[in-house]
């Protein structure tokens, strides 16, 4: 009948592949890890768009 059975939740990280045992923890884990902006070269010159 399937009362008890677990639904298929997706805990696995689809940009890492790290296991998570709970759906709020991989949304937790996707803002802190993967939410970060594309980080731009700023050793480059005339990159960056600096202050000077």
């Amino acid at each position: 009948m399937g009362l008890f059975k677990k639904k298929a939740i997706e805990t696995k990280c689809k940009e890492c592949g790290m296991e998570l045992n709970d759906p709020v923890r991989l949304e937790r884990h996707m803002k802190k890890a993967h939410a970060r902006p594309s980080q731009k070269n700023f050793d480059s010159p005339g990159g960056g768009g600096g202050m000077w």
